[in-house]
């Protein structure tokens, strides 16, 4: 039995233990149906194009990838996933931790153990991520000065800049929630933390128009409507290329400010530095035309609230498994296993979890000008 305590209750909440099994085995089958899937996606892929192409000999194979895959490897790969996380000091494997980079390590041991592709690893960096000390907001209402609690009264937007004032800045509400250019253009907002209420636009639309209008700071506040429209939110991203510090606040701080803009002025203090070596890990077949490409991908961070083996560790070992099998079908020649004509690429990418970051950084900066993708196979 596993027992949980909850804070919020005066009772603890008893898990029965067969739960934690009957979790793991749902685990382990949607990642044998994501193998099915891939597998069967990536025989389909070239079978069709094979097909269109007379002059090449469809590959008839009487072994499919997908029967190699064994549930027992399956669950040695999750369950080293687990001991990965479960050795760092949060038991995650979000990026910028040891639980992120022990798991490229292990990715990178079982490729160069079991097969002969080319590994190639990308890295790039993920700007203002890494949040030094507890962020800072203080709050200097008809002179009463006030102290504001970190997740409970204000939490932090992602990516946003660093800042550290040395006195306090006044408020200025941005009208209309902050979606348009006319929202902005007619307040003055010179040296202003610009103070908008969440709404009808992303919050990286708001955010961009700060940047643009060059206001010192932003706050959005929540609506005080929706079912999580009071406290403040955790996770809402800003955009990558933000110069200001901004953080979201809770409905009641928010209206609080809002109601003595008059009279109000904010110190925010909030250290931020950058993730730098993130990495992608891509595998690719030695055989195949290289003109012509097939990617099979899947995310390889977590978040940081938990191990992440259901995501995206399924997706990660599904992948594993087979490259690590049809590999083997390549290289035992008593096997029979034709070659593909066209190159198989498997990638593992990072910062998925932040927003498909890894992935676009692939996309953006792989320097394939020869390369055609006839096929694609993503799994989260």
């Amino acid at each position: 039995m596993n027992k949980v305590s909850n804070e919020n209750q005066s009772k603890s909440v008893i898990i029965p233990s067969r739960w934690i099994y009957v979790l793991f085995g749902l685990i382990i089958f949607f990642t044998m149906t994501i193998i099915a899937l891939t597998a069967a996606i990536l025989g389909i892929v070239i079978n069709r194009l094979d097909s269109k192409n007379t002059s090449s000999i469809i590959n008839n194979q009487s072994i499919l990838l997908s029967d190699q895959i064994k549930i027992e490897d399956l669950i040695k790969h999750l369950e080293q996933l687990q001991l990965i996380a479960d050795r760092t000091d949060n038991r995650t494997r979000a990026i910028a931790t040891r639980g992120f980079n022990d798991t490229l390590d292990y990715i990178t041991n079982q490729l160069e153990q079991n097969t002969n592709f080319k590994i190639q690893h990308w890295y790039f960096t993920v700007r203002n991520h890494i949040v030094q000390e507890t962020p800072q907001l203080q709050s200097k209402i008809n002179g009463f000065i006030i102290n504001h609690t970190y997740l409970t009264d204000f939490t932090h937007i992602l990516f946003s800049a660093g800042a550290n004032f040395d006195e306090f800045v006044r408020i200025v509400v941005i009208p209309n929630l902050g979606c348009e250019d006319n929202d902005w253009i007619n307040v003055s907002k010179v040296d202003s933390v610009a103070l908008v209420k969440r709404g009808n636009c992303s919050f990286s639309q708001k955010c961009a128009l700060a940047d643009k209008y060059q206001v010192k700071g932003l706050f959005i506040y929540n609506d005080g409507i929706s079912s999580d429209g009071f406290n403040p939110i955790q996770g809402v991203r800003n955009n990558l290329n933000t110069t200001i510090p901004a953080y979201f606040l809770s409905y009641n701080l928010g209206m609080q400010l809002v109601n003595t803009v008059n009279n109000v002025s904010v110190i925010i203090n909030i250290n931020v530095s950058d993730a730098n070596g993130i990495e992608n890990i891509c595998a690719d077949t030695q055989t195949g035309d290289p003109t012509k490409t097939i990617v099979i991908g899947a995310h390889s961070d977590g978040v940081s609230a938990g191990s992440g083996i259901n995501d995206n560790g399924s997706g990660t070992v599904a992948i594993l498994a087979l490259a690590i099998n049809l590999a083997r079908l390549f290289q035992t020649s008593s096997l029979n296993y034709s070659t593909y004509q066209y190159r198989v690429r498997f990638c593992w990418w990072g910062a998925e979890e932040l927003g498909l970051l890894g992935s676009r950084h692939h996309v953006e900066q792989a320097s394939l000008p020869t390369t055609i993708i006839l096929g694609e196979r993503l799994q989260d």
